[in-house]
């Protein structure tokens, strides 16, 4: 059995499987290993490529030292990492993903793109983004089977599927972050596939809620597609945000419905008494108390998106209390700095997010201070270093996504 890291997690891989036609786009995968193409429907002999339109880009001729540090950033991570004759990324460090890297690591370099082109000075990575939705193809699940044996809707999953890389199971939280980045993806595009395959995507995350009346604290998304898994905040809040930002694009009652009861699910069961929430309930009921930055993001971000969707004030003083317990409890030292990027700009984007309704100078402060110490964490090739290793593509992607942020980017969940 192969296993894949994703931080403190252990993820079981499935077996390879084969490609079959489906409703979703489908990458294809020339003889020269070329991807670039997608096919709109059932897959057809000529595919037409993902065209880009450039909406809401920020534009400034001024740029600013944090622009200058997302830019060096994202160089760095193309230059080393990023594979362009399959627009995907290598899978360093090694690890069961391989060639290529786990989808968890390519969403955040997906959503490193999307917040560096709505930087203001961003315009000139248009084409960027729409590469990042073609490598995002690449991890399509086609067969995705639930806990109890039936279909579910199509997902992604944690590696690139066969025959192009082994395949790996399929996780809501990694399916949260792809719908997020699809999102964005969209406001900024305005491409409709980006919105049809998140709220397809949406929809998976949907069917992974827990209905048995005798787990502990009954209800919430799994963690992963398999029996007996984990309840988690990701799963939960990261859902909530997906189904709240489509509801905001679409209106479809559902979507809200949804993802007010995943966030209620974590506000009942995982929060702790000092604003914070802790990481996931067990089948039994006991609950995993570690504290992690981005629980803490997702959370305040689905507590905003609440407040703007029903205008009742409790989600808003909600999202404000568990961003002021965050900031004090990771302050700018080494409690901050041992979440890592890819849980720390998770968390940035959020207090951002909470920042541009309710300004506070702390989430900027706390964020700068964060970035100021990770340009000194670089090695000579320009990526990120976490304890000393280069911590491949989720060591330096999120790191090029909070730059932009500090320069103005467009804030988003």
């Amino acid at each position: 059995m192969k296993v894949v890291m994703r931080n403190a997690h252990s993820r079981r891989m499935r077996e390879p499987r084969t490609r079959r036609n489906v409703v979703w786009p489908v990458v294809v995968f020339c003889a020269a290993a070329a991807m670039g193409s997608l096919a709109l429907g059932a897959t057809s002999a000529a595919a037409a490529p993902v065209s880009v339109h450039v909406r809401q880009a920020a534009q400034n001729p001024a740029t600013s030292t944090d622009e200058q540090e997302a830019v060096a950033s994202y160089q760095a991570l193309q230059s080393n990492l990023y594979e362009p004759s399959v627009q995907l990324y290598q899978g360093l460090p090694s690890n069961s993903c391989d060639p290529y890297s786990c989808l968890w690591p390519f969403t955040n370099a997906m959503a490193g793109t999307e917040f560096l082109y709505a930087s203001p000075g961003g315009s000139s990575y248009a084409s960027d983004v729409g590469a990042r939705l073609n490598g995002l193809l690449a991890y399509t699940d086609l067969k995705e089977i639930s806990p109890n044996g039936g279909r579910q809707p199509q997902a992604f999953e944690s590696a690139v599927a066969p025959p192009e890389g082994p395949g790996g199971n399929t996780y809501y939280d990694d399916n949260a972050w792809s719908a997020l980045d699809l999102l964005d993806g969209y406001q900024l595009t305005e491409n409709p596939t980006d919105l049809t395959l998140a709220q397809d995507t949406f929809n998976f995350i949907v069917s992974g809620w827990d209905t048995s009346r005798t787990d502990g604290c009954p209800g919430g998304v799994f963690w992963e597609d398999v029996a007996g898994s984990q309840r988690n905040t990701t799963a939960n809040a990261g859902g909530a945000e997906v189904g709240l930002e489509l509801y905001q694009l679409t209106k479809d009652a559902a979507d809200l419905s949804w993802a007010t009861k995943m966030y209620q699910w974590v506000d009942k069961c995982l929060s702790s008494p000092s604003g914070l929430y802790y990481d996931h309930v067990n089948p039994g009921g006991s609950v995993n108390t570690t504290i992690w930055s981005y629980n803490q993001g997702t959370m305040v971000g689905a507590g905003v998106l609440l407040y703007q969707i029903t205008d009742k004030t409790s989600y808003l003083t909600a999202a404000e209390t568990t961003a002021a317990a965050a900031v004090s409890y990771f302050g700018t030292g080494t409690t901050l700095q041992n979440q890592g990027p890819a849980f720390n700009a998770i968390y940035f984007r959020n207090l951002f997010v909470l920042g541009q309704t309710q300004p506070n100078s702390a989430y900027s402060t706390e964020a700068q201070a964060y970035a100021t110490y990770m340009w000194t964490q670089r090695a000579s090739s320009g990526l990120f270093l976490q304890n000393g290793q280069t911590n491949g593509v989720n060591g330096t992607a999120p790191m090029v996504e909070i730059y932009s942020l500090l320069a103005g980017s467009i804030a988003r969940p």
